[in-house]
Formats: C-alpha cells, structure tokens, sequence
C-alpha cells in the first residue's frame, strides 16, 4: 500500500489530528462568506444569488485578494479578428489618403517643397521674393500674363510687390499654388490658387459655399426633378448634392482636383443620391456641359469673363445661370434678378441669376 498523499498535523494538547486539505477546504469557505458579506451585507438570499451569477460569468476562484475570470477561447478569437479588421481598415485608409494625395499632387502640379505663383491679370507683374531660412538676397522677378513660376523653397519665400495703394508683403508656405488677382477694389493682389498647372486656367481657389446661400441658389434657379444641374468648380459637391436630395434633380460636377472630386463622392453616398449625381475631373474649360437646364458658379470675376463665351456656345436658351457673389460681365442683359443672403457670421453674399 502507497503512502497516503494527505499529511497528518499532531496539534498540542487534546486536539484531534486533522487532514490539511480539511483546514484549506475550512478556510476557503470562510473567505468566501467574508468575500459575500462585503458584497451582499449578510443577506442570506443575495448571498445564493451572488454565487449562482459568478457560476454563470465564468469566475472560478474568489478570495479575498482576487477575483480570476475565465473568458470563453471564443472571446479571444473574436477580438483577435476585430483587432485585424480594425488594423487592416487603418493601413489601407492611410494608403488610399496618401495616393489621393500623390495623385492630387501630379494633377496639381505642385510639389510639398514648392511653391507656384500664377498671373492671372492681363499686365506683367514685377515683384521680388527671397527664400525664409536663407542667407540669400531679394531676387526680381517679372512674370507675364498667364506665366506660371516655380521655386523649391522647403521652408517657404517672402514676396513684396507694388500696387497703387502701397507694397505688399507676404510668407508663402510650400505646397502651395498663388495667383496674382485683381481684388474688389480692382488692385493687384495675391490670393491662394487652386494648382500650378500651365495648361489649365486656375479659376478659383476651393472656398465652400455656405449653405444657406446653397439653398438660395438652388431657390433662385427654380429647380425641380426635370433639370439636370451642373456646377462647374464643384468644390465638396453640397449644390449638386442638395439639389439631388431636396428636388430630386440630376447633377454633374466637375472640378480639377481629385481630393475634391473623393470629397464630392463621399457626400452623395451618405446622402443616398448616387443614382441621381456624379463627379468628373476635368478642366471645367475644356468640359462639356450642353446637357445642363441650370449653372450653378462660384468663381471669380475673370473666371466667369473667360467662361462666358463657353456658356454661350453651349447652353441651350432658357437654361438658368446662377453666380454666387461675382457677376458675370458681359451679361448684363441676361440678368433676370439677384437677391443678397446673409449668414450666421453676419457676412453678407449676393446671388445673380441670368437666362440664356
């Protein structure tokens, strides 16, 4: 016969020998009532409650110092495949926003180390730029009509030019594109471009059009279910979006950046009216928009002078042209109306509409 596996305690005095699982067994009981009475405050019932629900989570052993549970091998294989989903959906929306970006940048044709400054306006402009961080001197630079110039400049330039009022002076960030403009008081001035690219017109930088005045337009316009609106410089695409939702309208936009063209797509699937719209990227100058009954425009005022003939030839008679803040020259006569909207930052725009 084999040594028992149990060991014996001889206790002083008249006390009987006991096993020491017994004592271990004893000891666990009582602290596992103590573990209760903390819990359940000494209610019987709450007691054989709490036991039956820790039977049911999975909690094997409790003591006064822990609490172990053990969770199904299910559970593990879940997060396990939750946690791939969740790092997969993560590299590949990375990846798809850096080659939206380095196809944006190709598009574009503007560099993260570069700067593009554009003219815009009819005359040569002179000005002088020296590059930030740098130990080198103003250099002059003249750039004629339509010209496009590019530096490498990592930590940026400064320009100063001349206009009637007095000079100006700037910090340009690289990565960008600028144009030299006339502003509302017809001086030079130099506002943010939308590319660098010398075979297509820069038109207009990508400024959002609020959405009070959205819904002004589309108003104006008088849009219903039979038109088919085309925004030219289509931005985020919100004016043919909405017109889709709220008329249930057809729509085309069209811009020259590829980030717009994904942002414009995004919004009509969250808004359901991917059947009714879509998104081309193209030069809004060489586009073909014959098929639209409204025009929607928000450009500026050498923009709409370049895109007027295109209008023109184009559009049938009776197609609608709305211009958000920027009139149409030339079309004095073909405006029928315009209304002025003000939004919540108390900024005032005006619409016109014209008539082909």
């Amino acid at each position: 016969m084999g040594k028992s596996q149990f060991k014996f305690y001889q206790f002083k005095g008249n006390k009987p020998k006991i096993k020491k699982m017994e004592i271990e067994k004893k000891e666990k009981k009582e602290k596992r009532k103590n573990l209760e009475g903390k819990f359940m405050g000494g209610n019987h019932f709450a007691r054989k409650s709490f036991r039956k629900s820790l039977r049911r989570g999975g909690i094997s052993k409790i003591s006064s110092e822990k609490i172990r549970i053990n969770f199904p091998p299910s559970f593990f294989l879940v997060f396990l495949i939750l946690f791939s989903f969740l790092s997969a959906f993560s590299f590949f929306s990375c990846r798809q926003t850096k080659s939206l970006n380095q196809e944006a940048e190709k598009v574009l044709a503007v560099a993260p180390n570069e700067i593009a400054i554009r003219n815009v306006v009819k005359e040569e402009v002179r000005y002088f730029i020296r590059r930030i961080y740098s130990d080198s001197g103003w250099e002059e630079k003249v750039i004629s009509s339509g010209a496009v110039h590019k530096y490498k400049a990592p930590a940026g330039l400064e320009i100063q030019f001349e206009r009637a009022s007095g000079s100006r002076d700037y910090q340009l960030d690289p990565g960008r594109a600028y144009a030299f403009r006339y502003d509302e008081q017809g001086e030079l001035e130099l506002f943010e471009a939308s590319h660098g690219r010398e075979d297509a017109v820069d038109l207009a930088p990508f400024v959002p059009t609020p959405m009070a005045v959205v819904e002004k337009m589309l108003e104006m316009a008088n849009v219903t279910k039979e038109d088919v609106v085309y925004d030219l410089g289509c931005g985020d695409g919100r004016i043919v979006v909405t017109a889709a939702e709220k008329y249930g309208a057809r729509g085309v936009g069209i811009d020259l950046d590829p980030r717009r063209i994904a942002e414009s797509q995004e919004r009509a699937k969250r808004a359901g009216v991917t059947s009714l719209v879509r998104f081309l990227q193209q030069d809004v100058m060489k586009a073909d928009f014959s098929q639209a009954t409204v025009v929607t425009l928000y450009l500026l005022p050498e923009s709409n002078e370049l895109l007027r003939p295109l209008l023109e030839k184009q559009l049938k008679p009776g197609a609608r042209v709305v211009s958000h803040n920027y009139e149409i020259p030339g079309w004095e006569q073909k405006q029928i109306g315009y209304e002025v909207v003000t939004t919540e930052d108390g900024t005032q725009h005006t619409i016109y509409l014209y008539r082909r």
